[in-house]
């Protein structure tokens, strides 16, 4: 499994950065981490503070049940999911409630072009994106992945809904299959 896991992650990372996939999606998978966040407005800053000077973000830390910790602020969970989908209807607002709780964020696709009521404003997923997420499993939803903001690393959490206690069980297990240098984890 854990090979399996290496081989899906180096996969998507080469993907990512292949010259053949167009700019468009190294350039979205970047505003998954970009201090400017989606909109590209820079975050106001307070007076007598340099603009240049970036802010330095506390660590979000969250312990597994092995003991470790992961600071939360080097991880996004990718969704992907329909606005006409009652499965994801039923888990995202689970997970956007989960990502208030824990203080992990989530970047959101739409494979049909609409939101819902937990993520309506989730990107529609072009297709040189699906192809990076989805290159060896179906395509379902609501499918979830962590994603490393430093290395664009990608992780599959779980595909369909599940409780809250069943999606932070699912994630802590992610975490703790990897076997990345310098995944955050302590």
């Amino acid at each position: 499994m854990k090979s399996h896991l290496k081989i899906i992650s180096t996969g998507v990372l080469l993907l990512a950065l292949s010259p053949v996939i167009y700019a468009g999606t190294l350039d979205e998978v970047k505003s998954l981490w970009d201090p400017q966040g989606i909109t590209g407005a820079a975050p106001a800053t307070s007076a007598g503070v340099s603009a240049s000077a970036k802010p330095v973000s506390q660590a979000h830390w969250y312990r597994l049940s092995n003991g470790k910790q992961v600071n939360l602020n080097d991880w996004k969970v990718v969704l992907f999911m329909q606005g006409h989908c009652p499965y994801c209807h039923k888990f995202d607002p689970v997970l956007k409630q989960l990502s208030g709780l824990y203080g992990f964020s989530v970047f959101s696709y739409t494979i049909d072009g609409q939101g819902d009521e937990a993520f309506p404003e989730a990107l529609p997923a072009p297709p040189d994106v699906m192809q990076t997420f989805f290159p060896n499993i179906p395509v379902a939803t609501p499918t979830t992945f962590l994603v490393n903001v430093n290395t664009l690393a990608a992780y599959p959490i779980l595909q369909g809904a599940t409780d809250a206690q069943g999606f932070m069980a699912r994630m802590d297990t992610v975490f703790q299959m990897m076997e990345v240098p310098g995944n955050g984890q302590n």
